[in-house]
């Protein structure tokens, strides 16, 4: 296996720093990183032709590459997916820890077990009903939060990309959770996008 070269380390950093990308925000990167850096192979060498499918090459030798350290790059289609007929369907894109299958992982080890308890019923809430209002869910999903600490453990959240927060007050899963959390929003029933395999 190749070793990871300085261009798959800045574009990694990167994607970890943003936390998710849109594709079209991962090929900038890629251009401006292999063509300052190199190391992107199809990127090196002019590619295909077609700049989604260099990208896609790109990263499926990224995920080789990070397999060994329980690491992968996921994505999703957002807005209908492949067949929407609101145009081209975005996807999204971020580096996700395989091993960290518990939720109570999801921000880390600094996180608390009111909170981690908060966070459970917040994802539940959403599946029954995506695009809950922020007031609903401080009511119920809350638990022994005060509101004040639940409002800033929602834009924790928010901050993160876990939740998105409408204009209106209205709360949806973020990327982050539909990418690492695909399995757990499943269980609670909800509809989760089309994954892109890389």
């Amino acid at each position: 296996m190749a070793p990871i070269t300085a261009a798959d380390q800045a574009f990694l950093q990167l994607l970890t720093q943003r936390k998710v990308l849109e594709e079209s925000e991962a090929l900038e990167a890629m251009d401006a990183v292999g063509s300052k850096l190199g190391g992107f192979g199809a990127f090196d060498a002019g590619g295909s032709g077609d700049a989604r499918a260099d990208l896609r090459a790109t990263l499926a030798n990224l995920n080789r590459k990070l397999a060994s350290a329980d690491l992968q790059i996921r994505g999703y289609y957002a807005d209908g997916g492949e067949d929407s007929d609101e145009g081209p369907p975005k996807v999204h894109i971020a580096l996700i820890n395989l091993a960290s299958d518990d939720v109570a992982k999801l921000t880390g080890a600094s996180q608390k077990e009111e909170e981690i308890t908060c966070l459970k019923s917040i994802l539940k809430a959403l599946a029954s009903s995506e695009g809950a209002e922020l007031s609903e869910l401080r009511k119920g999903a809350r638990g022994k939060l005060s509101a004040a600490a639940f409002d800033a453990f929602v834009s924790d959240l928010v901050n993160g990309r876990w939740l998105e927060l409408g204009d209106e007050g209205e709360v949806a899963y973020g990327p982050r959770a539909i990418l690492e959390l695909a399995d757990v929003l499943r269980g609670h029933g909800a509809e989760v996008p089309q994954m892109v395999n890389y």
